[in-house]
């Protein structure tokens, strides 16, 4: 999607340079660091083993269910090695997920063009070539976009010292949260098991 103009509220325009989501999440980055969330353990992060996952979220938003979030962070965990239990008290590990959605205004894409097709035949019963003619569009709609950012800690099971932490944030169209998830997350873990020691901004 290419975001052409961006407002963040009603009568408070962003600069009109903002034209990728690329450029927004360095814009929102802007003196972003992992938040303080427990103190980290001087042990290493394990190299896999059994975790549970919960998710939390702390913006009263359940549009997207918490399972989108489960399911797209327990396959960027099993592929680092880790296996998946629904019970935490049988988990060697435990993952918090904290999750926070907000709104920060509407941005104006361009409708992609629809493209030509043919196809044998045409309409039932006829002979022939059916044509699909394309509508050249070029008109521009606006969309909601929702900055999310993602913590996720790790924890073994009945502690509280965090082994592992890291957060993530990325911009983008309200109803792509789902794969929004899966970004997140993977973005995440991509270089486990080191610190991130910033927050990773996905575009």
């Amino acid at each position: 999607m290419q975001i052409s103009r961006i407002s963040s509220f009603p009568g408070r325009p962003i600069s009109a340079w903002i034209r990728t989501r690329s450029l927004l999440v360095a814009l929102i980055m802007l003196g972003g660091a992992v938040g303080g969330a427990g103190h980290l353990s001087a042990a290493p992060p394990p190299d896999g083993g059994t975790v549970s996952i919960d998710v939390k979220s702390d913006d009263g938003r359940y549009d997207v269910p918490a399972a989108t979030y489960m399911d797209a962070a327990g396959q960027a965990l099993a592929d680092k090695g880790f296996t998946i239990l629904n019970d935490p008290d049988h988990s060697a590990y435990v993952v918090e997920l904290s999750l926070h959605r907000e709104d920060v205004g509407t941005g104006s894409t361009k409708v992609a063009p629809s493209k030509s097709g043919m196809a044998p035949g045409g309409a039932l019963g006829s002979f022939g070539t059916g044509a699909i003619i394309p509508i050249p569009s070029g008109k521009s709609r606006l969309v909601a976009l929702e900055r999310t950012t993602l913590e996720m800690r790790l924890r073994k099971r009945g502690e509280a010292v965090v082994i592992w932490q890291g957060k993530a944030v990325t911009v983008r169209s309200a109803n792509v949260q789902a794969r929004a998830a899966t970004d997140l997350c993977n973005a995440l873990l991509r270089a486990y098991p080191e610190q991130p020691e910033d927050v990773i901004g996905v575009p």
